[in-house]
């Protein structure tokens, strides 16, 4: 039997999927030379920009630069017959699906080092499963807009967010089984993208106690995530390329 690996094991999303699935190796970044050398049947890479979430590790991006190249170095010195590589939307334009053409280059540190993540596994794996989350809720750490809301200081009058901006809000703990409904369907890339909901209707939701710290629209402000995914059929009816309404989305906060 041949064995499997995760890699990211103690990242939120981590330690909640490897409570679901069985791995024979967990990886963080204190024992990564475990798997150098090793064969595998199965392994899941749980990208950087998502161990703590890309607002904490667009702060940190020389650490994510300098474990991005550590974990390219490794991955040489593995074969994998099967990898799941789960990472973020940064790549995808605001309005793109599967087929919309990636960003190949940028001189942003933090882009660059997803770039350079995707195009490697891609290229020394043979079957490969990409997975594109969006800001992910019922997690701990800051991955949402939702978290931005909650961790900004009751004294401060206006909340640091835009009012038009548009969210897409996934929660973490259907990432399990979405991503081997995306194996059952012999998928090699998917956008496990919701229906996108504005700063203002999150906040009118969610929070309604905050209303009125809500910042005035500007003509500069962030367009946000309106992305769609090709197969969203296989996750709801009907197909609206959204793998959830935003009326389904249930979060608690």
């Amino acid at each position: 039997m041949i064995d499997t690996a995760f890699i990211g094991a103690t990242c939120p999303i981590g330690q909640y999927w490897t409570s679901k699935r069985y791995y024979d190796y967990l990886i963080d970044e204190e024992n990564l030379n475990l798997m150098r050398g090793k064969e595998f049947g199965q392994v899941v890479i749980i990208c950087p920009s998502l161990w703590q979430g890309p607002i904490v590790t667009r702060e940190q991006v020389e650490w994510d630069t300098k474990f991005t190249e550590t974990l390219i170095n490794l991955l040489t010195e593995v074969k994998a017959e099967r990898v799941t590589f789960v990472t973020g939307l940064d790549l995808l334009e605001a309005n793109g699906n599967e087929e919309t053409p990636q960003l190949m280059e940028s001189n942003d540190p933090y882009l660059a080092n997803r770039i350079a993540l995707r195009d490697f596994i891609n290229l020394r794996f043979g079957r490969v499963l990409n997975v594109r989350v969006p800001e992910l809720v019922e997690i701990d750490g800051l991955f949402s807009v939702l978290d931005v809301i909650t961790k900004t200081p009751k004294t401060k009058k206006i909340l640091p967010v835009s009012l038009l901006e548009r969210h897409q809000l996934y929660p973490m703990t259907r990432i399990v089984n979405d991503v081997e409904k995306a194996w059952s369907c012999s998928l090699s890339s998917v956008n496990l993208v919701t229906e996108p909901m504005t700063t203002y209707e999150i906040v009118e939701k969610y929070f309604p106690a905050l209303s009125k710290k809500l910042p005035i629209a500007r003509e500069l402000d962030p367009y946000g995530s309106a992305r769609t995914s090709l197969y969203s059929k296989q996750y709801h009816d009907p197909d609206t390329g959204y793998i959830m309404s935003k009326n389904d989305l249930k979060i608690e906060v």
